[in-house]
């Protein structure tokens, strides 16, 4: 049975709101924070969400919520997050899993490619965060906001033509510094995570296109391997709990080592 609450201090009977939760990384956080005891409002695009989801839902009936919603589109991101918030009771925070990516060569990015990654992982990023923080603000508590950036945003990846998704996830962490600061008198800590090389369906999609990217994902961090979700989940709970209580404004790189070894010209 996956219904086994440990129960963190910070994280157990607190809500949160998760974009892109009904699959990939998304999917392992909320099922993460349900274990810790949590209440998790999910949104993400299908209108039905994915049956390992459907499943957990039906374990966690009481604390587990979805809602279908484009976060590319006002109306469509806030009625899900009002419907959600509704749900779960209000809110203690949020964590902005969703993203798409673009690899290809800078000259043949369209300008639409560009607007689509913008559009979701920035502004569908941006204006999730300042719902949630209207909402903590109004009902005057603290909180706890994560960002899902990337390694690209911090280093070029091997193999890769990541400019425009590295611009988007580049434009997340220094929001999120930012904010941090701004937030900081109102006890809403943010934060961000940079995943490597992970193990999600996309992933592995594009190493099944372009079959070098094997090679690239278990050999270039200096772990020797790719990552997988189960990597992320301690970063997510340590930085959403009152653990890090004292931290906010910063980028947890879980990659393997790949930020050290690309910094050091390796």
């Amino acid at each position: 049975m996956m219904h086994q609450d440990s129960g963190i201090a910070g994280i157990t009977g607190k809500a949160f709101i998760i974009t892109g939760g009904q699959r990939g990384i998304g999917f392992a956080f909320a099922c993460s924070l349900l274990k810790a005891g949590a209440k998790v409002g999910v949104l993400d695009l299908p209108e039905k969400p994915d049956t390992a989801f459907e499943s957990v839902q039906k374990e966690y009936q009481d604390g587990c919520f979805y809602s279908r919603a484009d976060v590319t589109d006002q109306q469509s991101l806030y009625g899900a997050l009002e419907t959600l918030s509704r749900s779960l009771g209000g809110i203690d925070g949020c964590v902005t899993a969703a993203g798409i990516c673009i690899d290809k060569p800078f000259e043949e990015h369209t300008w639409i490619d560009f607007q689509k990654q913008s559009s979701v992982n920035g502004a569908g990023t941006f204006f999730t965060v300042q719902w949630v923080v209207e909402r903590l603000k109004k009902a005057g508590k603290p909180g706890s906001i994560l960002m899902i950036a990337s390694q690209a945003a911090r280093h070029v990846c091997p193999g890769h033509l990541l400019a425009a998704y590295a611009s988007s996830k580049g434009g997340v962490l220094a929001f999120a510094r930012n904010l941090a600061v701004e937030l900081a008198g109102n006890g809403i800590r943010v934060n961000t995570i940079s995943p490597g090389y992970i193990a999600t369906e996309m992933n592995l999609s594009l190493a099944r296109q372009r079959p070098e990217l094997h090679e690239i994902f278990q050999n270039a961090p200096p772990l020797k391997r790719m990552g997988t979700v189960d990597d992320l989940i301690g970063g997510l709970l340590y930085l959403l709990s009152d653990s890090a209580s004292y931290l906010t404004g910063v980028d947890l790189p879980i990659d393997g080592g790949m930020c050290v070894s690309v910094s050091n010209g390796r």
